[in-house]
């Protein structure tokens, strides 16, 4: 069984609260227990079960079609374009909330939500249904391809997910949720070199 090693929380400040969605952290967690050496040029087969306390997939996909729904035709053009950027994990939302920061206030994620065209309205809905998400000891079970295309030599790494923990507040109702990516890459601990693999985490 492999864990992984996530990124600090960081608690939300009593009395700094507001109606809306705030990024508390963003980045990539590191699967434990799970190094490989992929040959130059070369491709392996990985497989693992990760277990972490986090949101389903399905509630996280359920949330990016409830945005994306709410989209006018042109952003939903720039909404799908966010999952193929590797920092999110190939999860839309990931980067629509947080904006690739680490951190972000919930009123700097209401002021992006406001460029991208949303109502108050809108916002109140994505809200009340992040609200119904719950953090579960999820099961992950994983197979993919690692494929070392780009690089003429050996890489070892680690394998990374992208994780987001984020805070909700409506009126008097509060929840703390973690979601995890689908997707999954390599990284050499001594070059930096990227690899995605090939397969999903849900």
């Amino acid at each position: 069984m492999s864990y992984m090693h996530l990124p600090t929380v960081m608690a939300a400040q009593a009395g700094a609260a507001t109606n809306g969605v705030s990024v508390t952290s963003f980045g990539q967690g590191q699967v434990t227990g799970a190094t490989y050496t992929v040959p130059a040029h070369g491709k392996i087969k990985v497989e693992f079960d990760l277990q972490l306390l986090a949101v389903t997939g399905s509630d996280i996909e359920n949330l990016n079609n409830l945005i994306r729904g709410m989209l006018n035709a042109s952003e939903q053009k720039r909404f799908d374009s966010l999952s193929k950027s590797e920092a999110s994990g190939g999860s839309a939302g990931f980067l629509f909330f947080s904006g690739g920061y680490s951190h972000r206030s919930s009123s700097e994620v209401t002021q992006s939500m406001d460029s991208w065209g949303l109502t108050r309205a809108d916002q109140d809905k994505i809200i009340t249904q992040m609200l119904t998400l719950t953090n579960k000891t999820q099961k992950f079970k994983y197979k993919g391809t690692i494929f070392n295309k780009d690089y003429d030599y050996d890489v070892t790494g680690n394998l990374f997910g992208i994780v987001m923990d984020a805070t909700i507040q409506q009126g008097t109702a509060s929840a703390q949720v973690r979601m995890l990516a689908p997707d999954v890459h390599m990284q050499d601990s001594s070059t930096g070199a990227t690899i995605p693999s090939v397969g999903k985490l849900y």
